[in-house]
């Protein structure tokens, strides 16, 4: 079973360096297959400039992959369908169609109500974090240390902290862990 992903730069059209956006992608996407290397099934790859798709044999993994392809890419947003069995277009048609940053398909009809439900609350979240609060972010996500991450920034762990409170980082990691453990009691054999 695999998790394929489909992920746009929304408002990409609209962007002044198309050519600036497809090697941010491209980076993007050679970062993402070096972190999710033991999970890829289909390596992630650019597509029409303003695309990135790729998929991972492990459905659970798809939560932190999405968080850390945002990271890197922020502060451009992206819009992203995930699907788990099958190819992800659909998902992503309706992440599009409903305005949300994220949608999921493929487990199961309870299991999409409940996952999409709980992207839907963290969208305003992540749509209304700074650029300052992405960077702090991305630190702690690198680092995993609060003092490395706020000597890198050259600010204070208080400020730091601020940071990531503001962007409610701890929460949007809770959720993903969240959608993880759900995906795993889902999709894994029955106990």
């Amino acid at each position: 079973m695999h998790a394929s992903i489909y992920a746009d730069v929304v408002g990409s059209r609209k962007l002044n360096d198309p050519d600036g956006l497809a090697v941010t992608l491209g980076e993007t996407a050679r970062l993402l297959n070096q972190a999710f290397a033991p999970a890829l099934s289909r390596p992630f790859v650019v597509e029409f400039t303003d695309e990135l798709r790729g998929a991972l044999s492990d459905p659970m993994q798809a939560p932190l992959c999405l968080s850390v392809m945002r990271e890197w890419l922020a502060p451009l947003m992206v819009r992203v369908g995930v699907s788990v069995g099958e190819p992800a277009e659909d998902a992503f048609a309706i992440a599009r169609r409903d305005d949300r940053l994220v949608h999921y398909a493929g487990i199961g009809r309870a299991g999409e109500l409940l996952v999409n439900a709980h992207c839907r609350l963290l969208d305003p979240i992540v749509r209304r974090r700074t650029e300052k609060q992405w960077e702090a972010i991305r630190a702690m996500r690198e680092l995993a240390d609060r003092r490395r991450a706020a000597e890198r920034l050259g600010i204070t762990r208080q400020s730091l902290a601020e940071r990531l409170k503001a962007g409610s980082w701890q929460v949007t990691e809770d959720a993903d862990a969240t959608i993880a453990a759900y995906l795993a009691l889902a999709l894994g054999p029955a106990a």
